[in-house]
């Protein structure tokens, strides 16, 4: 009886521990989909007189700040800017430590922490959380809203920074190059609104920038920007739009330099206006010099061609670009002559409206087309047209193609000419046509364009241009032979009927040409016919 009782024990015994061991085994739970809460701050949020160099705010969980150095903005803005932690540490307060003597007084100022806040655990984000104090006796309240549109992109970029200046006595349109705006927020990610808040009554000039280097400066030529053409007032119930553009550098000749005997390049920066610029040699020559400027294709850079050599340890230019005039030398030295080489292109499938170009690393002055022989299939001589782009140093040629079908070009001996009298020897292309069955086709008809003439475009997702047409008094176009792949249409309105978009200019208070996209994504398939109406918006 006794050792049952002892064998029954230990037997109870270790089903005990076993089931207490059980017991410690993790089965799971709900996910915590939570965001952090906000507890209490010191000094309380919406704190006026304030005075300290410290603000502490705490949270009901552990947290982490996520890009905060893009997310979280300060508005008017501080700088030196503020020390923020924890960065990147779970914590569940946030400590700002203020730069001294860094607050304005009567001030009331922002800070808006974006979607840089969530928790530790699962990343659940407490958004555009906000703590707003003031140097002054009251909270600003007043609030301007709107959004932001590029005129260059489908889709706008996050986070652009919405800036209100301040139009005082002080202020000059050249404000945004060199001074801080009074209030700054961002767009928000998705949906490109902003929200500016706590601000006072006044006047203002209100611009967007896409800030890369986050100093609230504009940049030309690196960063976008946006601009109203009036000032915005507060307070205010309207809701305002910003349309956002790539801005050009103003134009900057770059040191000239040799790089052959008797080729010069000239580099710039901005647009050059191809029809009011000249590049004029101040050195004494003689008479009997020649030369020529051509466009570089790969570069922004005009070639300068000189014949015959003449020695001289540097050579003098002016080169004027509309009003300005800039005095460069070049340091001259012995080199080596070039020698004439020449590319056909395309290589080899070509598109039905596609031009065959001949292109040289010399100036072209001379084509003989009696010297260029174009054949089809059977070996017939087609006929073509012909003309010297000699800015662009290019033949172009121009030809009716059918479809499934093969070409052959051949250019002989002496149809080309460069500058130094150099010929070419025999070159012979292939190319070919594809059958149309490999195209689609698109009818399109186009609701709500506002005014022409207006710029369509085929674009896809990238913004690679697959086709383009200039509708004037008219809202239907058939796009043929267009390569299979999924497209948006892309619609500029070109006010100065220049067949192009032309940016803005902030200084002279210009906007961009307007440009709209169709929310509609077009598939268009191999041998379809697709017929489609779109509503602009």
């Amino acid at each position: 009886m006794n050792r049952f009782r002892l064998v029954f024990s230990l037997v109870f015994i270790t089903a005990l521990i076993y089931s207490c061991a059980q017991i410690g085994r993790p089965e799971g739970g709900p996910i915590d989909v939570t965001p952090p809460e906000f507890v209490s701050s010191n000094p309380p949020n919406f704190s006026t007189h304030y005075n300290q160099e410290e603000i502490r705010i705490l949270f009901n969980e552990f947290i982490k700040l996520e890009n905060a150095s893009q997310q979280i903005i300060f508005s008017p803005p501080i700088l030196p800017r503020p020390e923020i932690t924890p960065m990147g540490v779970a914590s569940k307060g946030v400590r700002i430590k203020l730069p001294v003597d860094s607050l304005q007084n009567n001030t009331t100022y922002t800070i808006n922490f974006g979607q840089s806040i969530v928790d530790n655990n699962e990343g659940n984000m407490l958004p555009f959380f906000k703590y707003v104090f003031s140097t002054g006796d009251y909270i600003d309240s007043l609030k301007l809203e709107g959004s932001v549109n590029d005129m260059n992109y489908r889709e706008t970029p996050g986070f652009v920074s919405v800036m209100l200046f301040e139009k005082d006595s002080a202020y000059t349109d050249s404000i945004i190059f060199k001074d801080l705006p009074t209030y700054v927020t961002f767009s928000k990610d998705s949906i490109n609104t902003f929200s500016l808040e706590n601000m006072r009554e006044g006047t203002y000039k209100l611009v967007a920038l896409e800030d890369k280097n986050s100093d609230y400066k504009f940049n030309p030529g690196r960063e976008k920007i946006g601009f109203l053409d009036s000032v915005v007032t507060l307070p205010t119930t309207n809701s305002y739009n910003v349309n956002l553009f790539n801005t050009y550098k103003d134009f900057k000749p770059i040191r000239p330099k040799q790089v052959s005997k008797h080729h010069l390049v000239f580099g710039y920066e901005g647009v050059l206006d191809s029809t009011d610029y000249k590049i004029k040699l101040l050195t004494d020559m003689p008479d009997t010099l020649q030369t020529r400027i051509t466009k570089s294709r790969e570069s922004d850079t005009l070639n300068y061609w000189m014949k015959p050599y003449i020695q001289r340890d540097s050579l003098l230019f002016a080169f004027k670009h509309k009003t300005q005039v800039d005095t460069l030398v070049v340091k001259a030295k012995e080199m080596e002559t070039d020698s004439l080489q020449i590319e056909t292109k395309p290589k080899n499938t070509i598109e039905f409206e596609e031009l065959v170009y001949i292109k040289a690393n010399l100036p072209i002055v001379k084509i003989d087309t009696s010297r260029i022989k174009l054949l089809d299939n059977d070996s017939l001589q087609m006929k073509y047209k012909a003309r010297l782009n000699s800015f662009h140093n290019q033949v172009e040629i121009e030809f009716d193609k059918v479809e499934n079908s093969k070409y052959q070009m051949t250019i002989l001996p002496d149809a080309i000419v460069d500058f130094y009298g150099h010929t070419n020897d025999t070159i012979k292309k292939n190319f070919m046509t594809q059958p149309l069955s490999e195209y689609s086709i698109l009818d399109l008809t186009l609701n709500n364009v506002k005014r022409y003439p207006a710029i369509i475009e085929l674009i896809d997702d990238k913004e690679k241009v697959e086709k383009s047409v200039i509708l004037n008094n008219t809202n239907k176009h058939t796009f043929k032979n267009v390569r299979p792949g999924e497209y948006y249409i892309k619609v500029i309105y070109d006010d100065n009927n220049n067949g192009k978009w032309d940016s803005g200019d902030y200084l002279k208070n210009i906007q961009p040409e307007e440009v709209e996209y169709s929310p509609v994504l077009l598939e268009l398939r191999a041998n379809w016919d697709v017929v489609q109406t779109i509503s602009l918006p």
